[in-house]
């Protein structure tokens, strides 16, 4: 039987959560957020400031009301002001600091360019209207495809899945490059709302090099896109209840999106306006999913709202489904009788569906609880603490987390953590290793007391700073569980 902790144990973790709550109240801490604070205020302000020149200023720069500009005042404002709220609470998380530049950054990109309309004849004219059009041109896409692509990457650990996933961000940060590049050797400034202003920085002839350049930022940020929902994909495989709830709050949104995208590109005319704006709505939602998911407010809530949302849409489907079938039969029966249409087949119908309505949901409650069953005890977040701190302090748990983590971090496929008669505790890939480099865990013990790596890395990698970094990381595990077992 092992000890308990003993106090030294005790004083050691009392330290850690002191130094923790010191980092989140000091001075750094306080600076992140002053300045998300006054970021949100400005982005707040400079939405203002361009509805507000799109209402009363130039009429070549006119925001109708619509889903689509209502859902552009979403992000505009829901971006910066949940990105500010969530820094206060988690001041050094670099997820919201993205979203704070996704929304300034959108925001720029349509206050400038108001600016410069209403700075050109016949409106104006203003100072540097024709540099602000100028500007504007770099914002929209770095904003998109570059911080939205590392929101997804990033979320909602605010790491990397894995090392390799480092590359779709500098292919985000290509395509934006290229963006910027075709925008500011555009011809012509904004042929939207300025046709035959040309830009004044354009080389000459550069028409055909522009739309190269925005046909391959376009198709690389739309594969950048699909690269970053991937891997929410792979990490949404291996992690645990509370990161699964987190990532599924996103998905609602994107989810719901993308079905709205694709229903745009299907189909044209008002149906397709309609789920433009559709989409934009539920972007704009996103913030209030990243919010909840990782402050963890009510996280598992989002488990009986998916729940509840496909219970009421197969439940509107069947219904109305029943309503115009029985409406359209029930109104030829009356003609059929009488020679004439009646109100009372409305009225007979729709008291039909009021007496369907109960046994429908009751029936469709069990069966999508049965494929769908959400959390119902609340002990998600509670379970998850749990497992990861005995995968810190058991030594079997330790073991194969410590081969988990050298093999995530170096992309060695062999790796195996050794006891002192150099059996394996725990192994990842094949097991005995061929050409194996072992490393012994300094201060290591009972089943943390060497590492077996094989290939896979480089030759080139395995210098000492890297083998140092593997031992100390090892180590850190052995001490932990000794402290465990009051060694």
């Amino acid at each position: 039987m092992t000890a308990p902790a003993g106090p030294n144990h005790a004083a050691d973790v009392a330290g850690e959560l002191t130094s923790v709550a010191d980092a989140a109240t000091g001075p750094r801490a306080r600076f992140r957020r002053r300045l998300a604070g006054v970021l949100a205020i400005a982005g707040v302000v400079q939405t203002i400031l361009t509805f507000g020149l799109a209402r009363f200023g130039d009429p070549r720069f006119r925001l109708p009301v619509d889903l689509v500009t209502i859902g552009a005042l979403g992000i505009l404002l829901l971006f910066p002001i949940m990105g500010a709220l969530i820094i206060q609470r988690r001041p050094f998380t670099r997820v919201p600091w993205l979203m704070i530049a996704v929304g300034l950054g959108i925001g720029l990109g349509l206050s400038t360019t108001a600016y410069g309309v209403n700075g050109l004849p016949p409106a104006g004219p203003l100072p540097f209207a024709v540099e602000a059009l100028v500007i504007s041109q770099v914002f929209f896409v770095p904003s998109l495809a570059g911080a939205t692509v590392l929101i997804l990457l990033l979320f909602p650990t605010d790491r990397l899945v894995g090392p390799r996933w480092r590359y779709v961000a500098w292919l985000a940060f290509a395509a934006s490059a290229i963006d910027v590049v075709g925008a500011l050797s555009r011809p012509d400034l904004n042929p939207e709302m300025l046709p035959g202003v040309p830009n004044p920085i354009a080389p000459a002839g550069s028409a055909g090099l522009v739309d190269i350049l925005f046909v391959a930022a376009n198709l690389t940020a739309s594969a950048t896109l699909i690269l970053a929902a991937a891997s929410l994909v792979v990490r949404y495989r291996g992690a645990g209840s509370v990161e699964r709830a987190q990532i599924r709050w996103l998905a609602l949104f994107g989810v719901l999106a993308a079905v709205a995208f694709s229903v745009t590109i299907a189909s044209t005319g008002p149906l397709g306006d309609t789920a433009f704006g559709i989409g934009i709505l539920c972007i704009a939602c996103m913030p209030i999913g990243i919010g909840i998911a990782i402050t963890r407010y009510r996280l598992y809530d989002i488990d009986r709202l998916i729940n509840r949302a496909i219970v009421y849409a197969f439940l509107t489907a069947i219904l109305a489904g029943i309503f115009a079938a029985a409406a359209g039969l029930s109104q030829r029966l009356f003609v059929a009788f009488t020679g004439e249409t009646s109100d009372a087949a409305i009225v007979a119908t729709t008291l039909v569906v009021a007496a369907l309505y109960t046994p429908l949901r009751t029936w469709l409650d069990a069966v999508v609880d049965r494929r769908f069953k959400y959390e119902r005890a609340r002990f998600g977040s509670y379970r998850d603490e749990l497992q990861k701190a005995l995968s810190l302090v058991d030594a079997t748990a330790a073991a194969e987390r410590l081969a988990k983590e050298i093999a995530r971090e170096t992309t060695i496929a062999d790796v195996a953590v050794l006891d002192e008669g150099g059996a394996p505790s725990a192994t990842l890939g094949q097991w005995p290793i061929a050409e194996a480099q072992r490393i012994a865990i300094p201060g290591g013990h009972g089943a943390l007391s060497a590492v077996a790596i094989g290939g896979g890395a480089d030759r080139s990698r395995r210098t000492e700073a890297w083998q140092t970094e593997i031992e100390e990381i090892a180590s850190l595990a052995a001490r932990t569980v000794r402290r465990r077992d009051g060694r």
